[in-house]
Parts: structure tokens; sequence; C-alpha cells
């Protein structure tokens, strides 16, 4: 992320760890039930069938744990990691991805409406879902933003504390002609 002269960084965050709580619960399991397999393999009153397949079943079982773990939940935690939210005094920028970047600019200046939606769930972690309305139809969801009403309240002040130059696409408010010059109505 390249910052503009004069663009300073007001916010940094990573979206909020709650939608991994089904990751880190597979991952508990995982490893509870791989530990109990091994104690139960390990034991010296292992059944008789057991006893000679012991040594192959051990790493199985090690190789399975392993395995669960890079395929369900490490994916998950490196992508949730790689994410940021990053407000400047200019732009929203969305980051995301591990191997293939992503970026998404949107100028504070193109903002018409920013909704904080948040479930049950949601209010008891303090985030939610910062909706975007860019006006003609075009709305961007922020999935996950941790403490979403305060955020939405800094994103609110720093749109407020853009100049009104940046508001009209560059016009130069004092050097413009005023509606009844450019109306024809004197």
């Amino acid at each position: 992320m390249r910052l503009e002269p004069g663009e300073q960084v007001i916010v940094s965050a990573r979206p909020h760890a709650g939608p991994l709580v089904k990751q880190v619960l597979l991952a508990v399991l995982a490893c509870a039930a791989g530990g109990f397999a091994l104690g139960f393999l390990g034991r010296d009153t292992v059944p008789a069938a057991l006893a000679d397949w012991t040594p192959v079943l051990a790493p199985a079982v090690a190789v399975l744990v392993v395995l669960v773990l890079v395929r369900f939940c490490l994916p998950a935690v490196l992508r949730w990691n790689a994410a940021r939210y990053v407000l400047t005094n200019r732009r929203l920028i969305q980051r995301r991805g591990v191997l293939r970047r992503q970026e998404h600019d949107l100028p504070l200046a193109s903002v018409y409406q920013l909704e904080a939606r948040q479930g049950i769930l949601q209010r008891m972690q303090r985030s939610g879902t910062l909706r975007i309305d860019l006006g003609r139809g075009r709305v961007i969801d922020y999935p996950a933003v941790p403490e979403v009403h305060r955020f939405k309240s800094i994103v609110l002040a720093t749109i407020e504390d853009l100049p009104m130059t940046v508001m009209f696409d560059g016009v130069d408010i004092e050097g413009s002609m005023g509606y009844d010059e450019w109306s024809g109505n004197e």
C-alpha cells in the first residue's frame, strides 16, 4: 500500500476474529482426538490386534491431525491475518489475500452514506458489517469490522475533515461562479 504525498494513516485494523471460531474449535477437537488416539495406542494394555499395528497407526494419526490443521484451519487463519481495513485522511482501503494480494481503494469523497449492521453475536463481540453506500445502487460491505460503531464515527469525522474542494470533484469554491451567475439569473 502506497500513500500519496500528504496522506496519513488514521486507523489500520484487522477484521474481527469472530468468524474463526469454527476453525479454532476444529483445531482443538482434532488435536484432542489425535492425543486421545496416541495415548490409547501407547498403553500397555492395547488389544493384541492393535498392538501389531501401533508402529503404523501412531504416525498415521499424527499425519491425519496435521492434514486437518493444514487443510481446514491454517488457510482461514492466514487469510484473516493478511486482511486489513486501513483508513487514511483521503481513502478507505480494504486489503486481503495471502498469495494474491487484492487491494480495494475507496475515496472518502465518494461515500454517500454509512451504515453499521450487527447481529446479536456481533453486538456481544462489538463487531459488525460496515455498509458503504456510494449512490446509484452501488453498495460495498466490509464484514467483521472490529468496533464497527467507533470505526464508523472515525470515518464520518474524517469525511467531515475533507476540504470542500475534494467533495466537488476538485472545483475551487472560492474561484467558481455562483448559482446565479451560472444559470444566468443575475
